[in-house]
């Protein structure tokens, strides 16, 4: 219980010394459940990095967390953690940040490279989206995780098709500027990171920063 409130208040901690100084606008692309991939498109009049790009899509990295509306305005923060998990079993008891796993990234930077292809086509987003589930080991509400679909398990085991994946983060979502009022959370593709961008979180119960944003989000 201790250890769970320390994170929880580590993450407010940092979250509040940065600021929060983007908004995003998070809508779909179509199509059914759940109509991914996302599409994040800056507020020009907020703190844009430099580095990002006008539009791009994303995904969901967590399984259970949600938006709070459709569509939403949210905080952000670009983190190397899924702050607060997301798997069925932290939902609503455990503060504790998941990792970003490599698989994950490397699914999202093979997608974002164009290589998650079959037969001539680019793989549905959907199924884009339950294999970077499978890649969490995240469960679905039967218990079972989630697998990762053959051909992107394939793909992605090419070095080319994944270049630049370990620049993969987590873009988590915030009710909140002070970081509070955790909801669903997205993948982005950042620079290789140079000194002055990233700091390190302390004790490893939190992850490296680059800054902070909104977002409004499409469920």
């Amino acid at each position: 219980m201790y250890k769970k409130l320390f994170v929880a208040f580590l993450a407010l901690v940092i979250c509040g010394t940065a600021g929060a100084d983007l908004y995003v606008n998070i809508g779909t692309s179509g199509g059914g459940w759940p109509s991914a991939p996302y599409i994040i498109t800056p507020d020009q009049t907020s703190d844009v990095p430099n580095w990002m790009p006008s539009m791009f899509p994303t995904f969901c990295v967590e399984r259970w967390r949600y938006f709070s509306s459709s569509p939403g305005d949210y905080w952000a923060t670009i983190d190397d953690m899924i702050l607060y998990g997301g798997d069925a079993s932290t939902v609503d008891l455990d503060a504790a940040p998941d990792p970003l796993l490599a698989k994950t990234k490397q699914i999202y930077a093979a997608f974002l490279n164009g290589a998650l292809v079959e037969g001539g086509q680019a793989i549905d987003g959907n199924i884009v989206q339950t294999s970077i589930w499978g890649a969490q080991l995240y469960e679905d509400s039967h218990g079972d995780t989630y697998e990762i679909n053959n051909t992107i398990e394939s793909i992605i085991a090419d070095s080319s098709a994944v270049a630049g994946w370990n620049n993969v983060k987590v873009l988590n979502l915030w009710r909140n500027a002070n970081c509070t009022g955790d909801v669903q959370s997205q993948l982005v593709m950042t620079p290789v990171p140079g000194a002055g961008l990233l700091g390190a979180v302390g004790l490893g119960l939190a992850s490296l920063r680059l800054r902070r944003r909104r977002a409004t989000a499409d469920a």
